[in-house]
């Protein structure tokens, strides 16, 4: 199992910086499948949606 941390993910949504959120993409749609999923701890969930309402203004 693959863990996932709050910057890859970051990047894999909000798609910002080209070169970063296409490593992130590449990572993500390569090594996490229904065989052989990614993890996501609760907190890196936690830091994930307060990086996205903080520093993107995402709305709930």
């Amino acid at each position: 199992m693959t863990g996932i941390d709050t910057n890859v993910l970051v990047r894999y949504i909000v798609q910002d910086d080209p070169a970063q959120s296409a490593l992130a993409t590449t990572f993500i749609e390569k090594n996490c499948t229904a065989k052989k999923p990614g993890f996501i701890n609760l907190i890196v969930l936690c830091e994930l949606t307060w990086v996205l309402k903080r520093a993107y203004r995402a709305e709930r």
